[in-house]
């Protein structure tokens, strides 16, 4: 049977410079050649639409020359805001979305999209507005229950205008952003319910899966059927603070995200020479 690749991107805020040191390590070694579908939560999700633009250098561009940190400055004092909006700011956010917005007009590729299979995870709540109490409420009985909030949404099925939303929504980090409503209906990041989005990649058809998870530890990994092979790649090093976008700190990741993948490939490689 034909290997059908997957690769799986979680969140993880500004560590998702990380992905982009691993991604383009396996492409440059011919291990992405067979990949058929890309899945992402949150920050993950942008970094699967650059790895869909196939050139990693505009990635690479993107973390290493974009202010990314001109996203997480706000008009207001942080005690300020909390005061005045109170219970209203897990629905209103902190931050403005402006700025990470003007970024996806420039950089994202709608033609990569429509030719690529990409699925992005937003966390579904109704259509209505949630406190943060809820929210955390609804991720605790997700990981016990089998509940239906998550949503995995194959970009190249929808018009350009809802793919940003979607991605926006994967985005929505609660409090730090304003959820996104989609055709009446609120969407979160999708890291709240599911960070490691491996689900769609299996309903894709995938027989092989590279997960490249921005948390070193993860209390519940999503258990996969016994057919798929998953390959999880995670940080050897601390990536610091997920809203941590200091130009050192960015770099600290890419590197560390190189080597990571250098000693994968080596790893597997070494496992390929002596399997019979």
């Amino acid at each position: 049977m034909k290997r059908k690749l997957g690769v799986a991107l979680s969140g993880g805020g500004a560590r998702g410079a990380y992905q982009i040191g691993v991604l383009k390590t396996l492409q440059e070694a011919g291990m992405l050649d067979d990949l058929v579908a890309i899945s992402g939560s949150s920050v993950g999700s942008l970094n699967a639409v650059l790895l869909a633009m196939k050139d990693l250098r505009i990635a690479e561009n993107l973390w290493r020359n974009e202010p990314l940190d001109e996203i997480f400055v706000s008009d207001k004092n942080v005690f300020k805001r909390v005061f005045e909006d109170k219970l209203r700011l897990p629905f209103k956010g902190y931050y403005k979305t402006d700025k990470l917005e003007a970024i996806m007009d420039r950089t994202i590729d709608y033609d990569a999209i429509y030719a690529s299979n990409v699925y992005v995870t937003t966390s579904h709540v109704g259509n209505q507005k949630v406190t943060l109490a809820e929210l955390l409420s609804l991720n605790i009985r997700n990981m016990f229950d089998d509940i239906d909030h998550v949503r995995y949404t194959l970009l190249k099925e929808l018009d350009r205008d809802t793919i940003k939303k979607t991605l926006m929504a994967s985005c929505a980090i609660p409090v730090v952003f304003k959820p996104v409503v989609i055709d009446n209906e609120t969407h979160y990041d999708g890291g709240v319910l599911d960070n490691t989005p491996c689900t769609p990649l299996i309903n894709h058809g995938c027989t092989e899966i590279i997960l490249i998870d921005l948390f070193r530890f993860r209390r519940k990994r999503q258990k996969l059927p016994h057919d798929i092979t998953v390959h999880t790649i995670v940080p050897s090093k601390n990536l610091r603070g997920i809203l941590d976008f200091r130009d050192k700190s960015i770099e600290h990741r890419f590197q560390t995200g190189i080597k990571d993948a250098e000693a994968f490939i080596k790893k597997h490689n070494q496992t390929t020479s002596t399997t019979p």
